[in-house]
């Protein structure tokens, strides 16, 4: 069965509310502050959940906290649930997750990393595209994140999410599906679970952040002996922060592991800006767009 697009949720406008959830790690409160300060300067009443200052270990509260702020943000009429940040934990919440009031809600998820799993999970479930992008804790150091993510929110989406002029092509060409994907390591998690999103004529974004290339093969094989990725469209990696640290030869490695997990026709790009590394740009799940190497540029065809 192929990913079938989703629509974006309609823009936010000036004093709608923000929901900022903790469905995964503990964050800094002082970043925390900066980056809800950001939101409410662009024109955004926000609300946290109660548990973005739980720490139980390395969770942000319990399971039933970080399910029940959730829940408590949608049963207060936000537009937007964005992630305070990643770390772990939103995997264990999938099956207990509010479905219900997801599938007849109509706002905006933002997040990325660990948040992987929710975009993953919504993708059959909620009915719009969702943005992969700058969670709410980095947004005090990442001015040009916050702008870009509130761009999208208020409806100034741009046509065009890539410039590829720094990426590479490892297989050249033009592609076109619905975009899917994130954190390399939750995809590959996710794998075989109900969770998982469909890759069938999908444009599948990758990227990940501190991981040997052994674990990056194995990733890639569990993806590839669960057959997610024999009808991918196109592959598109972004940043594999802090990989293959002190093994010479890593990336070209990388290189070859991943083209001989894909199909021979899909083109393959990567070095394009999103993920852990530098510069983490917001792009739609659950939209079409398309790869077009020879035109350097990855597009989408508007809300």
């Amino acid at each position: 069965m192929s990913a079938t697009p989703r629509p974006l949720p309609q823009p936010l406008t000036p004093g709608s509310r923000i929901g900022v959830m903790a469905p995964a790690g503990p964050c800094d409160p002082r970043a925390l502050a900066a980056g809800v300060e950001a939101l409410r300067a662009a024109g955004y009443e926000v609300i946290c959940a109660p548990n973005v200052a739980a720490r139980v270990g390395h969770l942000a509260g319990e399971d039933r906290e970080r399910l029940a702020g959730i829940a408590g943000l949608l049963d207060r009429g936000v537009g937007c649930l964005i992630a305070a940040r990643g770390g772990y934990g939103t995997m264990r919440l999938l099956p207990d997750l509010p479905w219900e009031r997801f599938a007849s809600w109509q706002g905006w998820v933002v997040g990325f990393s660990d948040l992987t799993a929710l975009h993953a999970a919504l993708s059959g479930r909620f009915p719009r595209a969702t943005l992969h992008g700058p969670m709410a804790a980095s947004f005090g150091r990442d001015a040009r994140g916050a702008e870009m993510v509130v761009a999208w929110l208020a409806g100034r989406a741009p046509r065009r999410l890539f410039e590829l002029r720094r990426a590479r092509a490892l297989r050249p060409g033009v592609a076109r599906g619905v975009s899917v994907g994130g954190t390399l390591s939750i995809l590959a998690a996710l794998a075989g679970t109900p969770f998982a999103p469909e890759y069938e004529d999908a444009v599948l974004f990758l990227e990940d952040v501190g991981e040997p290339l052994y674990r990056l093969d194995r990733l890639l094989t569990q993806l590839r002996l669960s057959s997610r990725l024999s009808r991918v469209k196109a592959v598109v990696v972004g940043d594999l922060a802090r990989c293959g640290r002190g093994e010479t030869g890593w990336r070209e490695r990388f290189r070859e592991l991943l083209l001989d997990a894909l199909p021979a026709d899909a083109v393959v790009v990567e070095g394009v800006q999103f993920g852990h590394g530098g510069r983490n740009v917001p792009f739609p799940l659950g939209v079409e767009v398309e790869v077009d190497t020879p035109r350097g540029e990855i597009t989408w065809g508007g809300a």
